[in-house]
C-alpha cells in the first residue's frame, strides 16, 4: 500500500521544490506502527507477513521499549543491545494495540540521528524507511521476516524526543501457542495468525519450564506444558555470556527444566542467525534483568560414563555420573530399554555427589537405549539428556571394541551422536576419500573478522549409509588419498560432527596405498537440504561421506551467510556489515537448496569472500551459474550442512547465466520466443514484469523432468535478458516455463518450446 501518489500534480509540485532549493526527503507519510504491521489473515495464513508499506519513508511517534544504551539519561552509556557496528532500538506504539511494535536500526554507530541516546520509556517521533530485516528480499523467498524501520544518515532521517522518559508499557500477556503449536525447529507449526500480532512488542509469559534451544544465539527455549516452544534470543547483554558484550557477570543460562515464574521480552523474528528448517520462527528477547523470574532450579546431571564403554554378552555395565542440586536429591534413576521395548528402572547408588547403577547384561548386537532421571526435595525433575525425544544415550552390545565405521557413527535416533563417544575404538578400517592436501587447515582474517576451518581426514568403507567418518589428530597428515587404513583412537563429538581422534602414529596402520576411492554417493539436493538440523538421520547417514550432486545444479544463493540467509545477490568480500563466509546455495530438480563449502577445498572456485575472486586463476562463481555436477565431503558446522569439494575435478562444468536487466515501465506480463531458435548450444530468453514479482524460470525435457533452474528469485518491475548455455544438455526439444507471482496478488505462467540441435 503506498500512500504517496506520484499524480501529474504531486510531479509537477516536486519539480517546482526542487527548482526553489527545497529538500523533496521533507515529504513523509504519517502513519502510526499498526498501519505498517497490520497484515490480513489470508496473507498471515500463508507465512506473508512482509509490511504493505515496504520501502515507504514514513513518519510515527512511539514508545521506546529498549534503548540501544542502557540509560543514557541516567549517564549509562553501556551498549544494551547487541551489536558492535549498529544501534538497535526496539519501540511501540503509545496506544498498546496489537501490531504496534517495530525496530529501530541504525546500520552505523554515527551520532547523525542520535538514536543511540534515547532512553527506555521515552516516546519519541521519528522518520526512517520501512525495510525487512536480512533475507526477506532474497530470491524466493515469499515469507516475512522482522519489519524495521531504517534509521541512518540519509537527510530527512530523523529521531525527536517528545518529553522525558517514564517506565514501559505494560507487557501484553500471551501463552507460547500464539507462536507455535509443538517445537518449530523440529517439525512443529508456526502460528502466524496470533504470533505476527506481537511482532516488536512486549509481552509476558507464565508458567513455563526451560528447555533445549537450537544454535549458539538461542541457546535455551522456553515450552508450556503441552510441548509448545518459543525460543530464548540473546540480544540484550544482561542476558548473553559473551564476555565481549554481557553486563551481567553472574548471568548464566537456566538450566533445562528451570521452572520460569515470567519471562518478558519482544518478539522478534530471529532465523538469519540460526537455522530453524525452511520456516521463519518467533523468540523472544528479555531485555533488562527483572524480565525474566525463575523458580526451583531442578538437579543438575552431568558427566555420564559407562564402563565398559563397548559392552559385550558378558558385560554388566556400570553406568555413572555426577548430580548436585541446592537441596536433597531425593531419587536418581536409570530407565532403559532393550530393542525399543517398555522401560525398565534402576535405582542410581549415591557416593557424594557421584552416582552409579549397573544395566544387567545382554545379547549380542542388542540395542540398549537409556535415560538418567533425578529428582530433588521441591520436586525439580531433570533427565539426561535433555530432550529425550530427540535422543537417548545408548549402545549396541558387541564382540568386542574392534568397530566398523558404521558401528561408531550409526545413531537410531536424531541426536547425531556416537553409541561410543568419549570411548575408544580400534579396528576401524576404510580407505582415505580426502586427505590434508584436499581439505587444509584453513585460517582467513579480513574486515569482517576471522575464520578458521581444521584440516580434516576422512576415511570410507563402501558406499552405503553411515560408512564415512573423519579421522583427527596430527598423525593423519601422512595418509594419502586411497590409502587403506585400520586406526585406534577414541570417539569424539567435535560440534556436531562425530570423529576419530589419533594421538599417536602407531595408532594408524596404512593396509595399502593407491587403492581406488569408494564412489560417491549419488544424491539431489533435497537429500541434503540447508534447512537440516543437526542429528537429522535422514541427512546424518551421509557424514563424512563422498556425495555426489550428479544433476544440474543452479546456484540460487551465492553468499549464504548464516542460517537460511543469503546477503547478496553478488559475490561481494567479506566485511563488517555483509558476511562472506565461501558458502553457496545450489538446486536441482529437486527445488530445494543445498549448501557448498568453497573455502576448505583445494580448488579455485570462489564466490569472492576473500576479494580475490577475479583474480587468477580463480573461477569467479556468481547467482544462477549452472555447475552440470558437484561433488565433496559432506560436512556439519556453525549450524549447517555442507558438501565440501576437495579438487577442481570435484566440478563439472560451470555455464554462467548472464542477466541484463532494464526497469522501464511494463504495463502486462510477457514470456518471448527464445531467440535463436533452434540453437546450438546457447539461445536467449526474454521477459517483462508490470510488478515486483517472485519469479521462477526454469527448462523442462520432453517427459517434464526439470533439468535448469535460470531463475528462483524476487525481480523488480521492469523487462530481462536472459543468455542461457545448454552445453551440457543433449539435443532434443525442451521446454521453458515462466511463473510470477505479483506483489500485487496477479499471477502469470506460461510455457514455449525450444529446440536445441547439437
Amino acid at each position: 500500500m503506498k500512500y504517496l501518489k506520484f499524480t501529474p500534480v504531486i510531479i509537477l509540485s516536486v519539480f517546482i521544490l526542487v527548482s526553489l532549493g527545497f529538500n523533496v526527503a521533507a515529504i513523509w507519510n504519517q502513519v502510526t506502527i499498526p498501519q505498517i504491521q497490520t497484515k490480513s489473515p489470508d496473507s498471515l495464513a500463508v507465512g506473508k507477513d512482509k509490511s504493505d508499506m515496504l520501502g515507504d519513508s514514513v513518519e510515527f511517534v512511539a514508545r521506546v521499549i529498549a534503548s540501544p544504551r542502557v540509560s543514557p539519561s541516567g549517564n549509562d552509556q553501556r551498549t544494551l543491545l547487541r551489536g558492535t557496528s549498529s544501534w538497535t532500538c526496539y519501540v511501540q506504539d503509545t496506544t498498546n494495540n496489537l501490531f504496534g511494535g517495530i525496530v529501530i536500526r541504525q546500520g552505523s554507530r554515527g551520532p547523525a540521528t542520535l538514536l543511540d541516546q534515547i532512553d527506555t520509556g521515552q516516546v519519541i517521533r521519528v522518520r526512517g524507511r520501512i525495510e525487512e530485516f536480512w533475507g526477506t528480499n532474497q530470491p524466493g523467498n515469499a515469507l516475512g521476516f522482522l519489519t524495521q524501520l531504517a534509521l541512518d544518515t540519509a537527510v530527512g532521517y530523523t529521531i525527536t524526543p517528545i518529553g522525558a522518559p517514564s517506565k514501559r508499557p505494560e507487557p501484553k500477556l500471551v501463552n507460547v501457542s500464539d507462536f507455535a503449536t509443538g517445537d518449530y525447529a523440529n517439525g512443529g507449526t508456526i502460528n502466524y495468525l496470533q504470533g505476527e500480532k506481537y511482532e516488536g512488542m512486549y509481552v509476558e509469559l507464565r508458567n513455563v519450564t526451560v528447555a533445549a534451544g537450537v544454535g549458539n544465539r538461542q541457546p535455551w527455549s522456553v515450552v508450556d506444558a503441552q510441548g509448545n516452544k518459543l525460543y530464548f534470543r540473546d540480544f540484550s547483554n544482561f542476558f548473553t555470556t559473551d564476555p565481549a558484550q554481557r553486563l551481567d557477570t553472574s548471568y548464566t543460562h537456566p538450566g533445562f527444566g528451570t521452572v520460569v515464574n515470567y519471562i518478558r521480552g519482544v518478539i522478534i523474528n530471529a532465523n538469519n542467525e540460526g537455522a530453524f528448517g525452511n520456516q521463519v520462527p518467533y523468540a523472544i528477547v528479555p531485555i533488562y534483568p527483572n524480565d525474566v523470574s525463575l523458580s526451583n532450579t531442578p538437579p543438575i546431571i552431568s558427566n555420564p560414563s559407562r564402563n565398559p564403554g563397548v559392552p559385550t554378552p558378558n558385560d554388566n555395565p556400570l553406568i555413572t555420573c555426577s548430580i548436585t542440586d541446592d537441596g536433597t536429591i531425593t531419587s536418581a534413576q536409570i530407565l532403559y530399554r532393550i530393542n525399543r521395548g517398555s522401560y525398565s528402572t534402576v535405582n542410581l547408588t549415591p557416593a557424594g555427589n557421584i552416582f552409579s547403577g549397573t544395566i544387567p547384561a545382554q545379547p549380542l548386537n542388542t540395542l540398549v537405549e537409556y535415560i538418567i532421571r533425578a529428582q530433588d526435595n521441591t520436586g525439580g525433575v531433570r533427565i539426561l539428556p535433555n530432550d529425550s525425544a530427540r535422543g537417548k544415550l545408548f549402545y549396541f552390545v558387541k564382540q568386542s571394541d574392534s568397530l566398523s565405521i558404521q558401528d561408531v557413527q550409526y545413531t537410531p535416533n536424531n541426536s547425531g551422536i556416537s553409541a561410543y563417544s568419549n570411548f575408544d575404538v580400534r579396528g576401524v578400517e576404510g580407505i582415505v576419500t580426502a586427505d590434508t592436501s584436499d581439505i587444509r587447515n584453513f585460517s582467513f582474517s579480513g574486515n569482517g573478522g576471522s575464520q578458521t576451518s581444521p584440516r580434516r581426514v576422512y576415511i570410507q568403507n563402501g558406499t552405503g549409509p553411515w560408512s564415512g567418518i573423519w579421522i583427527s589428530g596430527n598423525p593423519t597428515d601422512a595418509l594419502r588419498r586411497g590409502d587403506r587404513v585400520r586406526v585406534k583412537g577414541t570417539v569424539e563429538e567435535n560440534f556436531g560432527v562425530t570423529r576419530i581422534n589419533i594421538s599417536t602414529p602407531s595408532n594408524i596402520v596404512v593396509l595399502s596405498s593407491n587403492n581406488t576411492v569408494p564412489d560417491p554417493v549419488i544424491v539431489n539436493s533435497g537429500q541434503i537440504p540447508n534447512s537440516a538440523q543437526d542429528g537429522d538421520s535422514l541427512v546424518e547417514r551421509y557424514e563424512s561421506m563422498l556425495i555426489r550432486f550428479n544433476f544440474p545444479v543452479a546456484i540460487s544463493c551465492i553468499n549464504a551467510g548464516v542460517g537460511l540467509a543469503c546477503t547478496t545477490p553478488e559475490p561481494l568480500p567479506d566485511t563488517t556489515f555483509r558476511r562472506n563466509f565461501g558458502e553457496i546455495l545450489v538446486q536441482d530438480f529437486s527445488n530445494v537448496a543445498s549448501r557448498i563449502e568453497l573455502q576448505g577445498g583445494n580448488h579455485n572456485y570462489s564466490n569472492n569472500w576473500d576479494g580475490l575472486g577475479n583474480v587468477p586463476p580463480n573461477i569467479l562463481l556468481t547467482k544462477n551459474d549452472s555447475i552440470s555436477f558437484v561433488q565433496g565431503i559432506l560436512y556439519f558446522s556453525f549450524s549447517n550442512w555442507k558438501t565440501v569439494p576437495r579438487r577442481p575435478t570435484d566440478f563439472g562444468t560451470v555455464t554462467p547465466v548472464g542477466i541484463t536487466y532494464n526497469p522501464e515501465v511494463i504495463q502486462n506480463y510477457t514470456l518471448n520466443q527464445n531467440y535463436p531458435n533452434p540453437f546450438n548450444p546457447s539461445t536467449r530468453f526474454a521477459y517483462s514484469l508490470p510488478v515486483n514479482a517472485n519469479v521462477t524460470l526454469k527448462i523442462y525435457d520432453m517427459i517434464g523432468r526439470e533439468v535448469s533452474v535460470l531463475v528462483n528469485q524476487f525481480n523488480q518491475a521492469g523487462s530481462y535478458i536472459i543468455d542461457f548455455n545448454a552445453s551440457h544438455l543433449a539435443s532434443g526439444v525442451y521446454f521453458y516455463k515462466l511463473e510470477a507471482l505479483g506483489v500485487n496478488g496477479t499471477s502469470f505462467s506460461n510455457t514455449k518450446r525450444m529446440v536445441l540441435i547439437k
